[in-house]
């Protein structure tokens, strides 16, 4: 089985994780591929840096190529550059570098490795950067990247073989995503028994990926040149960050998005973010839209109520009662659709400026404003609006601890 995709996405593109994808990929096909193809002279073998490196690399061959009859010279002409390049900036546990620690994580062995590695990165990334902001985002790629390869640096610390491969620090992203969205559908490609793309919880794909996959070879002491004590160190790494995040700033609740052919991924969530720019849907009477709306809120379709809202507001149309929109705002904040919630959200106040639950709208929208969108100064007016307007004890002072958080 193959993951191909996952959903929900985020309402817009996270460009951190585009770029690193990008730069794992300039690397393989500027540097990667061209060395790869190259090999030493004898001239080249003479210069006192390659011949200090190629004696080093042979010293590590030497206990398998030695009973061979192959000699240094012959181990010196036969091998490519790029094997040399990543012995020189691949970790070595057993020689260590800071440089390497770093750079290690844009190396790739294979295109099979790179391609392998980007698509978990393509498919994992982007939910855990929208959450995490672009800045701490790179940072807890690169240090969890960084806590991988020194697990595995600690479980063979002897070793000289290189570790190269971005697959450490994406499972810190893997991390972050099973703690964070362990409720998202993420869909898998099968080839046998049967065949076609089929949508699995994303707790099931992770838990395989770190306990079939990596636990049980490690302890089975597999002889795959697969770096399994970086993958799940890593991996540990992202999930304890994860938690303490959650401790730290409080955790959301987890998206619980149902299993519906309808729903079209890489939209950001059930209601389309402007509202207008989509395709302009089937022609239907207002009445009707405003129904279904309604009907689906009363069911608890709350997924299908926000598809029937979004459509109820590219036609226009009588207006749906405040209690219905509220209850949909609730649904998308609890479901971390961010901008969809602070859209309806704006809806309530704009459409129902006297409505019942226009305290805990403001509060709401003040939230998101304030611990989401990035929006402090227009958190702070709705806060001081929902302290002022509510009746709740609880409702005013949650209000207020948020302002005191914004000083």
């Amino acid at each position: 089985m193959i993951p191909v995709g996952d959903y929900p996405n985020p309402p817009r593109a996270q460009w951190v994780t585009r770029v690193l994808i990008g730069l794992n990929i300039a690397i393989y096909l500027f540097i990667s591929v061209p060395l790869s193809e190259q090999r030493y002279s004898q001239a080249e073998q003479a210069d006192p840096e390659t011949a200090a490196v190629l004696a080093e690399m042979w010293e590590w061959q030497r206990p398998h190529l030695a009973p061979q009859g192959i000699t240094p010279q012959q181990f010196a002409s036969s091998i490519d550059k790029y094997s040399v390049f990543t012995f020189k900036y691949g970790y070595r546990p057993a020689s260590p570098s800071l440089l390497a620690l770093l750079f290690c994580m844009f190396l790739h062995g294979s295109f099979g490795h790179l391609f392998g590695n980007m698509l978990f990165l393509w498919i994992y990334g982007d939910n855990v950067e929208y959450r995490l902001g672009p800045v701490a985002y790179l940072l807890w790629y690169l240090g969890t990247g960084v806590v991988a390869t020194l697990t595995f640096a600690f479980l063979d610390s002897a070793s000289l073989a290189p570790l190269v491969g971005a697959s450490g620090a994406i499972s810190g992203i893997l991390g972050f995503y099973l703690i964070w969205f362990p409720h998202n559908y993420v869909k898998v490609f099968f080839l046998f028994p049967f065949f076609g793309i089929i949508p699995i919880r994303a707790y099931w794909i992770l838990g395989i990926y770190l306990v079939l996959e990596n636990i049980m070879p490690a302890l089975g002491g597999s002889g795959s040149n697969v770096a399994y004590g970086a993958h799940i160190g890593g991996f540990i790494a992202g999930m304890l960050v994860a938690v303490a995040y959650n401790q730290i700033k409080g955790a959301l609740p987890a998206p619980k998005p149902e299993r519906l052919a309808s729903y079209r991924p890489g939209q950001g969530g059930p209601v389309d973010k402007a509202w207008s720019q989509s395709a302009p849907a089937p022609v239907s009477r207002s009445d009707d839209t405003t129904s279904e709306f309604e009907k689906e809120i009363r069911a608890g379709q709350m997924e299908s109520a926000a598809h029937a809202f979004a459509l109820l507001n590219r036609e226009g149309g009588s207006p749906p009662s405040p209690d219905s929109v509220f209850r949909l705002a609730q649904w998308l904040y609890a479901e971390s659709f961010v901008d969809d919630a602070a859209s309806v959200f704006r809806y309530y106040l704009k459409r129902f400026p006297r409505g019942d639950d226009l305290d805990r709208v403001h509060l709401g929208l003040g939230v998101l404003l304030a611990r989401r969108l990035g929006n402090p100064r227009a958190a702070r007016e709705h806060l001081h609006q929902a302290a002022e307007l509510t009746d709740s004890a609880q409702i005013a002072a949650t209000a207020r601890e948020e302002l005191e958080r914004l000083t």
